[in-house]
């Protein structure tokens, strides 16, 4: 496993890098740019609200790049009255003709069914090419895992070394054909694997790499969302794709500590 090449994102077909990058915490335009044409980054989570950095570092990217690229567009509608607005308005500040994915952001139970007629519309117009959606009720998603309705393309999931539960409620029932892409976020459990003082004793707190690297290193997942704030976060991150899986006694370690902070 070599966390340099790119990965197929389930049944999408398209090819991912293994860190993708979240714009929604401060990485400024430069960051964005250098993510992509330095480390190979080609996936792009502008999410809300929709910040400045990642708009503008986007905008300079798809100008002879867009092929490479896969843009992410979140929406929070509940009622799926400004789904159409949200991805038209992202269309024109980003210059392109088309998002790869209208995520559906944080649901935990059935979506209202007028959500995914409006988003299967923006799919079948080409605004939109896959339908993506996150939440943190992973028996929720393992129906979908199972029954594929709706038919969401590409899951977002909350998975790290304190919260492991997504094996066995959702990674379990995964089809071995035909399956939705696995991205994951929330890889450091905000912030909490990297402070000191919620350590077990006598242990060194993780780093970003250490818990992305934790979670790529599961042959379910595709990709790993990073929500740098500037450019050295993203470049600590980075790390991980070099560094490559984790060994058995890292693995082991990274468990424990995981235990211990959720506990």
């Amino acid at each position: 496993m070599d966390f340099t090449e790119k990965q197929v994102l389930g049944r999408t077909g398209v090819m991912v890098s293994r860190l993708g990058l979240a714009g929604g915490y401060g990485i400024p335009a430069s960051g964005v740019e250098r993510a992509f044409h330095e480390y190979g980054i080609n996936y792009f989570y502008w999410s809300t609200p929709r910040k400045a950095g990642m708009r503008d570092g986007l905008r300079n990217l798809v100008r002879g790049n867009r092929g490479e690229m896969v843009i992410v567009l979140q929406t929070y509608d509940r009622f799926g009255i400004t789904i159409r607005r949200s991805v038209t308005s992202g269309l024109r500040a980003l210059g392109i003709d088309y998002v790869d994915a209208i995520l559906l952001g944080w649901h935990n139970r059935r979506p209202f069914r007028k959500i995914i007629d409006e988003a299967l519309k923006l799919k079948e117009q080409g605004l939109v090419r896959f339908m993506a959606m996150s939440g943190h009720k992973r028996r929720f998603f393992g129906d979908i895992a199972r029954t594929n309705d709706p038919p969401i393309d590409i899951f977002m999931l909350r998975y790290n070394a304190a919260h492991t539960g997504a094996e066995e409620d959702i990674f379990l029932h995964l089809p071995t054909e035909n399956r939705p892409g696995v991205t994951v976020y929330t890889a450091t459990r905000w912030g909490k694997l990297l402070n000191p003082k919620k350590m077990p004793p006598g242990e060194q707190p993780l780093n970003a790499a250490d818990c992305y690297r934790f979670v790529l290193s599961n042959p379910h997942v595709d990709l790993c969302m990073m929500g740098p704030r500037n450019e050295q976060e993203m470049l600590e991150g980075l790390k991980a794709l070099k560094q490559g899986p984790l060994a058995d006694a890292e693995m082991a370690r990274i468990r424990q500590i995981g235990k211990y902070v959720h506990g």
